[in-house]
């Protein structure tokens, strides 16, 4: 029994190097394109979290998953983003297949204005759960700091469908017109930008709620 147990962890191993190789070929070589290949390297990602979470590894690290993910939770609440992201990734690397670690470290890299990487998180997180409220939400939040505005709102109303009560919560107008004030004060020469929350704006005058 032992050594079936050796084998299978080996297996599990080998397995996971390979497909960590394809995913650093694959997204080295078209990491300039970008949706089209983040999902690529979305995809490939997520069969190395798929292969390890079927394994003797990941099965044997769950607790300690769940400790490291409630230590980031903890970092996260009481400010220490960078600390907070580095245990979410720990309970990555011993769960890979639970969507909310990737979320949480997204909320961490947000923090910290690492909107790209947040991304990255993100795309995992919806590869496994595409109807997962939370990340939907903060993929919008997201794509609007990287001024990819179509996409905000596209996965804004993707999280309205998914749960129209927790979006309205999360995206109540007083919410949106602060954020959009905010990345708008970072992009000042932004037409957009500065469309986007003269509409907001005017919304709030007439007392309606996002559309």
């Amino acid at each position: 029994m032992k050594l079936i147990l050796i084998i299978e962890k080996k297996i599990v191993l080998y397995y996971s190097i390979f497909f960590h190789y394809i995913f650093y070929k694959i997204y080295n070589r078209f990491k300039s394109k970008e949706d089209a290949m983040r999902n690529i390297y979305t995809t490939v990602l997520l069969m190395v979290s798929m292969a390890l979470a079927s394994g003797a590894i990941a099965r044997n690290n769950n607790a300690a998953a769940s400790q490291c993910n409630g230590a980031g939770l903890y970092c996260l609440e009481s400010g220490n983003y960078q600390k907070a992201s580095e245990y979410f990734i720990d309970a990555i690397q011993l769960n890979p297949a639970n969507k909310f670690y990737y979320n949480n470290c997204a909320v961490a890299w947000m923090n910290m204005g690492r909107y790209e990487d947040a991304m990255d998180m993100l795309q995992i997180a919806l590869a496994i759960d595409p109807h997962y409220v939370k990340a939907l939400t903060n993929m919008a939040i997201v794509c609007f700091h990287l001024l990819k505005f179509s996409r905000a709102y596209y996965y804004y109303s993707q999280a309205r469908t998914a749960d129209s009560i927790y979006t309205k919560e999360r995206f109540q107008m007083a919410k949106v017109i602060a954020g959009v004030k905010r990345v708008y004060a970072r992009h000042p020469d932004n037409n957009d930008l500065q469309q986007i929350l003269n509409q907001l704006e005017i919304l709030q005058q007439r007392k309606k709620d996002l559309p």
